[in-house]
């Protein structure tokens, strides 16, 4: 099989509109925390009720997304399903550029960035902060081998042993990043040993759309619209496979808490009272981001369509985004019952749901995920032989 380089790709229009919007997304994220650590983290719509916002939602979402990127080149090389191989060197980089957009995102978004060489140098391991750095740092080495032995061997035994290496750390890593959530035992949202295996859920469907977005970005970028087209089929019912399984571990979230006594308070707040989050969950992710899907993915009328598949897969991201805020925001604007059976008096945190509304600085520093993530794809794919040439340019 031959692969080529986009050499060309820098040159046309369409792809210098691509590059300049992600290079402004990126510049545009640097600024807005620069006046965010110049002003103070009060110029955000944050407070000591919600510390984590938008932003941070962003970044998870592009670390959740990292992992899900992965499927294809895992489909192919672990699971020996030599369809999806064309696109595995694609999957492997798209999976890198993810995961180190979401943490450079994240790592403006704490503050003070120079801090993180006392993390790298000072660790905690009963912390799952700490010891996602690590994961973090594996997950870069072992898929960027696993991307070297592909370019390298292609045909070789090698690829094997290092995709069923990342595959599976990727499981690893999203355990771990759900693991954040799921050990705050302050929010009862997000308190929950159902939290990693929910993240590993989203990480597939979220990561496959986004994989599809970007497969089709570079055949349009630099006018090759075939591979996508030949590969629909396949991807079109794995996508709707994975959409099912992921709402049904957020059904079993939110039926677990409704079940519990003492989370029936939130569950009401999120499904119902609870004013954004109820309409992001049922609007933005389960009409938008599942029911519309997998209607453009299943029902006959659309099966065969290209444009279906690119907007269900636009829809399963967008409703994957609104979910992460749910679950990232929510439980933090939930007032904390840090008193079981006493009544607290004099203190806004306690005493009622939490005001937050996200600033155009978090939107910025959370899009710098994004911007750079593109930035590193589309500059790769001038330099790296990602995909196989089309059947017409043979």
């Amino acid at each position: 099989m031959k692969y080529v380089t986009y050499r060309r790709l820098l040159f046309s229009r369409r792809a210098l509109i691509g590059l300049v919007i992600c290079a402004l997304a990126t510049l545009a994220g640097l600024l807005a925390t620069w006046h965010i650590e110049s002003n103070g983290h009060y110029v955000t719509g944050m407070s000591n009720a919600v510390p984590w916002g938008l932003s941070l939602a962003m970044a998870t979402f592009c670390i959740v997304a990292a992992s899900g990127a992965l499927n294809v080149a895992s489909i192919a090389s672990v699971f020996g399903k030599q369809d999806y191989k064309p696109f595995s060197r694609l999957s492997c980089l798209l999976a890198l550029a993810l995961l180190a957009g979401g943490l450079f995102a994240l790592l403006i978004d704490l503050g003070r960035p120079d801090q993180i060489f006392t993390a790298l140098t000072h660790f905690n391991f009963t912390s799952v902060f700490a010891v996602n750095i690590l994961i973090y740092t594996g997950f870069f080495i072992i898929v960027g081998l696993y991307g070297i032995v592909m370019l390298a061997a292609p045909q070789g035994g090698i690829v094997r042993p290092f995709g069923v290496a990342s595959f599976l750390w990727r499981l690893i890593m999203t355990t771990g990043t759900g693991s954040v959530f799921g050990v705050l035992a302050g929010r009862g949202g997000m308190h929950s040993a159902i939290m990693p295996p929910l993240f590993i859920a989203l990480s597939l469907s979220l990561g496959l759309a986004v994989f599809v977005l970007v497969l089709a970005g570079l055949e349009y970028s630099g006018q090759r619209q075939a591979r996508l087209d030949a590969a629909s089929g396949r991807i079109r019912g794995l996508l709707a496979t994975l959409i099912a399984v992921s709402f049904y571990m957020v059904l079993a979230l939110n039926l677990i808490g409704i079940a519990s006594p003492a989370q029936r308070g939130y569950e009401a707040f999120v499904l119902c009272t609870g004013g954004v989050y109820p309409l992001l969950l049922w609007g933005g992710y389960l009409a938008l981001g599942t029911v519309l899907p997998l209607i453009l993915l299943l029902a006959p009328p659309f099966r065969g369509s290209r444009v279906c598949l690119l907007l269900a897969a636009l829809a399963t991201a967008v409703g994957g985004m609104a979910l992460m805020y749910v679950l990232t925001i929510a439980p933090q604007a939930y007032p904390a019952d840090i008193f079981p059976g006493m009544l607290v008096q004099g203190n806004p945190l306690y005493t009622g749901p939490a005001s937050y509304v996200p600033t155009i600085g978090e939107l910025l520093v959370g899009l710098t995920g994004f911007g750079l993530a593109g930035l590193i794809v589309l500059l790769a794919a001038r330099l790296i032989p990602l995909l196989p040439l089309a059947e017409q340019e043979d």
